[in-house]
């Protein structure tokens, strides 16, 4: 929609045709047929006023805003996190990731499928660069490193090694 300029235009033509109208009806200058030609100016002059008065209607059924191409689909690496397929969700959001490079959700989505389902730090930190990397937008950025610093938290510690007990020396007899 968004069709203001031309429908003001012709608002001013059709005013500027009508305005003799106008002055006769008002005026009062034809005596009986004075309401009738009030009646023409504002049948000239109508129909671009409703146009003017449709158009915020009309653009909210209508709006002017469409895509180029589908918006990814958020739904289905989503279910597979929640059932806890991690590796096919990670596949998912990788996906959109490299198919909508301006989605930063798909690389926040992966870092919290790595942080919080599969704890593993080393692929978080590669992740997070890639996505560093990949993303064009500063403001996208931004908010990559501000949820990776905030998921970052919620890795557990590493688990110490455990270690092996010594072995005993077999030279000595065992004890009685």
């Amino acid at each position: 929609m968004n069709e203001y300029k031309p429908i003001l235009w012709r608002l001013l033509w059709r005013f500027l045709i009508a305005l003799p109208f106008f002055i006769i009806g008002i005026g009062g200058m034809a005596f009986v047929a004075s309401p009738l030609f009030t009646l023409a100016g504002a049948l000239i002059v109508g129909w671009p006023l409703a146009q003017l008065a449709a158009e915020p209607l009309g653009a909210l059924f209508f709006p002017n805003k469409h895509y180029d191409r589908p918006q990814p689909v958020y739904s289905i690496p989503l279910a597979r996190k929640q059932e806890g397929r991690y590796e096919e969700a990670l596949a998912g959001f990788l996906e959109i990731a490299h198919g909508w490079p301006d989605q930063s959700q798909a690389w926040v989505e992966m870092l919290d499928v790595v942080i919080t389902g599969l704890n593993d730090r080393a692929r978080a930190e590669k992740i997070f660069q890639q996505g560093m990397a990949e993303l064009k937008d500063e403001v996208a950025r931004q908010y990559l490193a501000e949820m990776y610093m905030a998921l970052k938290d919620r890795l557990k510690p590493a688990e110490p090694p455990v270690r092996a007990p010594l072995p005993l020396p077999t030279n000595r007899p065992p004890p009685p």
